[in-house]
């Protein structure tokens, strides 16, 4: 998957009528990875994306819920409750912080 089918901006197609027509727009969109925006009369409907983009969507909005209940807690306040293992800062290794 590269990241010009995630920039670029997806066809729009009208609602398929037939099932064959939506086997083709299904195996469109696994085969390339690229979204398709499904109109009906005229205005956006829904959206086909492949597997691979619902993942990436869910990770980002994991990681946008994470960011906001963390801007939400006392950091300093849980220091002062519960500090971290002086082991933590001891030992040569690199640490992430």
């Amino acid at each position: 998957m590269s990241t010009h089918s995630l920039l670029s901006e997806p066809d729009r197609i009208e609602e398929p009528q037939k099932a064959q027509e939506y086997w083709e727009m299904l195996s469109r969109v696994a085969s390339t990875h690229q979204p398709v925006i499904v109109r009906r009369g005229g205005t956006d409907f829904a959206a086909v994306i492949s597997v691979e983009h619902l993942g990436l969507l869910r990770d980002l909005l994991a990681q946008q819920e994470a960011e906001r209940l963390a801007a939400q807690v006392d950091w300093v306040r849980v220091v002062q409750v519960s500090p971290p293992p002086q082991q933590w800062f001891e030992g040569e290794e690199p640490k992430p912080f």
